[in-house]
């Protein structure tokens, strides 16, 4: 079974440039996430078994453990994409079975694969990305500019992805994971 790790960072260090426009800067101590004897089975096979978890706002988490622990299926189940087979998931106070949709809008993910359109350039990527959210006008602009500022790619905003390194990619998918301004960021 994996592991979880708490690591608790100051508000200095979680996204501290990005965040410190937003009107609520992680300062609500409700829990974003509880998990309460979450179960995960596939078939007669237990992947996932009583989980219970925390996670406070400001916080950073890791889920460590070795290959077949549950790590991915637990994010799934975070994210909505995989119903638990018993016990409780909540985020933002929201049964994640319930209110997949709702809880999506509010939270950002980062994909361990690159999954960024290689057809369009880096602005273009953030600007379909935020239609999804139905995020658009002079405001979306503002917020992209904002954030290829923050990770460094304001020079590459016309390039088309397959001219970017690793690096970029990286760092263009998570300002693409922020484009929504979420509350709860996986990565």
């Amino acid at each position: 079974m994996a592991c979880v790790l708490e690591f608790e960072f100051s508000r200095r260090h979680c996204l501290d440039a990005y965040t410190s426009g937003l009107e609520n800067p992680l300062m609500d101590r409700q829990p974003v996430v509880t998990c309460n004897q979450l179960c995960k089975n596939y078939g007669s096979t237990p992947v996932v078994r009583d989980l219970d978890l925390a996670i406070l706002p400001g916080t950073c988490y890791g889920l460590l453990g070795p290959n077949g622990a549950g790590k991915t299926t637990t994010l799934r189940m975070l994210l909505g994409l995989s119903p638990p087979t018993s016990g409780t998931l909540k985020v933002f106070d929201r049964d994640i079975t319930a209110h997949p949709r709702e809880i999506r809008a509010r939270t950002g993910v980062v994909p361990q694969a690159d999954n960024l359109d290689p057809d369009f350039t880096v602005a273009e990527n953030l600007r379909v990305y935020a239609q999804y959210f139905r995020l658009g006008g002079p405001e979306i602009e503002q917020r992209i500019d904002r954030l290829l500022k923050m990770v460094e790619l304001e020079n590459q905003r016309h390039m088309r992805i397959p001219k970017l390194s690793g690096g970029m990619k990286r760092r263009l998918t998570i300002a693409r994971a922020l484009i929504n301004e979420p509350e709860l960021l996986v990565l």
